[in-house]
């Protein structure tokens, strides 16, 4: 997600707008009972500032699958003081997309690494991305990129 993030910002013709505060906007899911299952949760459509994804130095590296890097994004914004808005759940309703559901993996891992997000975003993030782009297809409405990222660390797949 990182490399996307530092890509898309080599060109800013193509304007996004975001409200002044990151806003979560699936308040409401169908496969969650369309509630809000925890504060934490800011996972599916999220709009942020590039200044606020900055500001907290973006995503983690440090998870690989599936499970628990948005929460840790949620930490990392709790630790800069920026608050998360959200939509009534009356009106941020979104169906989830029929897909292959994943078992999360590895989660005394990643229950370590939210336990140490808020120390981390300093110098885990957007500042220490490290991938090889390999391929770049331009679309008339989006760009498509392959990222290689490498193989994650043993213990972690």
């Amino acid at each position: 997600m990182n490399a996307a993030f530092l890509y898309a910002s080599k060109d800013d013709r193509n304007m996004y707008s975001c409200p002044i505060l990151p806003r979560h906007m699936s308040v409401a899911i169908d496969e969650m009972n369309y509630k809000l299952t925890y504060e934490e949760l800011i996972g599916g459509v999220l709009n942020i500032r590039t200044e606020h994804f900055l500001a907290v130095n973006g995503y983690s590296n440090l998870y690989w699958g599936w499970g628990a890097e948005d929460d840790d994004l949620y930490y990392r914004f709790k630790e800069v003081s920026i608050k998360i808005i959200r939509p009534p759940a009356s009106i941020a309703r979104y169906k989830m997309l029929q897909h292959t559901k994943r078992v999360p993996s590895v989660w005394n891992k990643r229950a370590k690494l939210l336990y140490s997000a808020a120390k981390r975003y300093t110098w885990d993030g957007v500042s220490s991305a490290r991938y090889n782009t390999t391929s770049v297809i331009a679309y008339p409405l989006f760009t498509h990129l392959t990222i290689d990222v490498g193989l994650p660390p043993p213990g972690f797949s």
